[in-house]
């Protein structure tokens, strides 16, 4: 598979986990904010999930020798948290069908640790892949800092309900942003590695 083609579909796949995490927001707010998922809310929670884990892959390739370090520690967190959530979502589907319970749920110790653990690791590789973005700048630098403050306002909504409606926009936002960028920069992916190519020849030309 062509570079070129892995980012453009790396940038539908954020792309449709933006489209379906607006999606998931709304039935949330119109339905009074339940304290429960919902199993609808749940399978697209599952599939903007898996989504993102494979357009952040693409993300991660697309500013790889710019980002660094923070840009690979960010990849790390962002990635084992989603397989967590993924995780987490299914087990809310078998508590929904009524195959499991959540009491029986909480005797599992390592699920209660993991429960408390890979949340910050998502809220970790926010911030720092947001700031790989920001410092990178192969996409707009404000994209970067939206993921940042989509880290910090979140930590929010629990104390505050009505920052919530303010994380769930910024956290769309700030994906379809870079999502539509990691897209529609494909093409000058491809022009960069031509260029990358062809300069050892010219210089040996010359």
């Amino acid at each position: 598979m062509k570079t070129t083609t892995l980012s453009q579909l790396g940038g539908i796949a954020v792309l449709l986990t933006a489209l379906l995490s607006a999606i998931a927001n709304l039935m949330y707010f119109l339905s009074g904010q339940p304290d429960a998922p919902t199993t609808s809310g749940l399978w697209i929670a599952i599939f903007s999930d898996i989504f993102l884990v494979f357009g952040l892959g693409a993300l991660f390739a697309r500013q790889a020798q710019r980002g660094m370090i923070l840009g690979l520690l960010g990849y790390v967190f962002l990635v084992l948290a989603l397989l967590y959530f993924i995780g987490s979502e299914a087990v809310g589907l078998g508590v929904a069908a009524g195959v499991i319970s959540n009491e029986q749920i909480a005797q599992v110790r390592a699920y209660a640790v993991a429960d408390s653990v890979f949340p910050w690791f998502w809220t970790a590789g926010l911030i720092v892949f947001g700031i790989s973005v920001y410092r990178a700048q192969v996409f707009s630098k404000y994209a970067g800092a939206l993921l940042v403050l989509t880290a910090l306002i979140q930590q929010l909504t629990g104390p505050l309900a009505f920052t919530r409606p303010i994380f769930a926009v910024i956290a769309v936002t700030s994906w379809a942003w870079l999502g539509w960028e990691l897209y529609s920069k494909a093409g000058s992916q491809s022009d960069e590695q031509t260029t990358a190519h062809q300069g050892p020849a010219v210089h040996a030309s010359q």
